[in-house]
């Protein structure tokens, strides 16, 4: 397969990704507007409320009706990268190709990792930043169970 069919087949699964995280959460509103015209007591259907969102037209996170500003850095790529594969681990080289475009030493992602929990815990999103695992050797992966 060609290097170009490669990464449309990855762009198209990027923005399948993006949309699907915004359809589920629209569908999540208006079962809860439904339920409230309704006067429903009990949730039918699990809120995915607890995945962050990584917003790639405003780079900002939000999460628990919070909202952290990255800009287009490293630091909201990185997220955007780890929050595809939620409660998951992403190996470094898969980070350094993905986040950093090419080749980097594997130290680049920790700092990186560093500030962004840094900028989490200032915008309040403490359990967030520190749901931001390091721990296992050559991975990094956004662990929210």
């Amino acid at each position: 397969m060609s290097i170009e069919k490669k990464r449309q087949i990855q762009e198209s699964l990027k923005t399948l990704a993006e949309t699907h995280v915004i359809a589920v959460t629209q569908i999540e509103n208006t079962i809860s507007i439904l339920m409230q015209t309704l006067e429903l007591d009990e949730p039918f259907v699990a809120a995915t409320e607890e995945i962050p969102f990584a917003d790639v037209t405003t780079f900002c996170i939000s999460w628990h009706g919070k909202t952290c500003f990255l800009g287009n850095t490293l630091l909201f790529w990185l997220f955007h990268r780890l929050v595809q594969s939620v409660n998951g681990y992403v190996a470094h080289v898969d980070l350094l190709d993905d986040v950093w475009k090419g080749n980097r030493e594997s130290s680049s992602i920790r700092g990186v990792a560093k500030r962004l929990r840094d900028r989490l815990t200032a915008a309040g999103m403490t359990e967030l930043a520190k749901a931001i695992d390091g721990t296992i050797s050559g991975y990094y992966g956004l662990i929210l169970v």
